[in-house]
């Protein structure tokens, strides 16, 4: 096995890892504010740890407006899709999650001039068809999914596009991605403590213990960076069509795991929105 392949199956591992502790959060209906702000405080030292050596270059506007456009897009898009996991199948909200790139694709090809192939149409009009499968109501069923649901994936698709697009604009300007991801973090980690802050007098006696979400949120942090580590690694070495492929595999260990442990059942509108999905992703990485 070429040591590409090997990465990019482990950062699909640590990044469905970090999927599972989302689900599981919503399972346990735990606090989003101390779970992300440990996913955030976390993932902050992590990268501010990797970036390190190109801190005397830390400095200007750019990294602070790519830190900021890139930890809003982050919090807010990760927040939706901890609320969408409440309302939704784990597999699907997963793979609508990631219909983020469709948005990217289309700025980059308006901005910056980048000729859209066939197979990124194609994909495009897959996650499309997906979108309006989950919505269809096939004779006296519901439909597969709620409209609570549609929008709130449609809200985390949007902000999740600001944090890829942030970090595609980081990349073409040139200063150092590791340091701006680290300030990013900061600023959610941020913007998550003043809501513990908020919410402190208002806690459910129903919900998580807090140490218990934090403890989970900080392995979250963890794994989300190790697996954007070997992603970075693999796509150094290996061509990123096959890595980019094996990277959507974080869906469905998501949507395996949820099933074993959550016990979800996907519908069969579900299951073709699932297929559509993951197909329109696949084709995307094709390039």
């Amino acid at each position: 096995m070429e040591l590409y392949i090997f990465q990019a199956l482990m950062g699909a591992l640590m990044f469905g890892i970090g999927a599972v502790f989302f689900k599981w959060l919503a399972h346990i209906h735990g606090d989003d504010s101390i779970f992300f702000t440990a996913l955030y405080g976390s993932g902050a030292v992590c990268f501010f740890i990797d970036g390190y050596d190109a801190v005397p270059q830390f400095g200007g506007a750019e990294y602070y407006i790519s830190g900021l456009l890139i930890g809003l897009g982050a919090a807010g898009g990760n927040y939706f899709f901890s609320r969408g996991l409440r309302h939704g199948p784990a597999g699907l909200t997963s793979a609508f999650a990631k219909a983020n790139i469709i948005i990217v694709i289309l700025l980059s090809a308006v901005y910056y001039r980048e000729p859209l192939i066939l197979t990124e149409i194609i994909g495009i009009l897959f996650f499309l068809l997906a979108m309006l499968v989950v919505n269809l109501k096939i004779g006296k069923a519901k439909k597969a999914v709620s409209s609570i649901w549609f929008f709130i994936m449609v809200a985390s698709m949007v902000l999740l596009a600001f944090r890829n697009g942030g970090l595609k604009i980081v990349n073409e300007i040139g200063i150092d991605s590791m340091l701006v991801m680290a300030l990013a973090y900061f600023i959610c980690t941020i913007i998550f403590a003043l809501g513990i802050i908020k919410n402190k007098k208002n806690q459910l006696s129903e919900k998580a213990p807090a140490k218990k979400v934090a403890l989970m949120g900080l392995a979250t942090g963890i794994a989300s960076y190790v697996g954007l580590f070997f992603y970075i690694t693999a796509l150094e070495s290996g061509p990123a069509s096959v890595v980019v492929t094996i990277f959507s595999l974080d869906m469905l260990f998501l949507l395996v795991i949820s099933y074993l442990f959550f016990g979800e059942r996907l519908s069969l509108n579900q299951k073709v929105g699932f297929i559509l999905s993951a197909i329109g992703f696949l084709l995307l990485g094709l390039k």
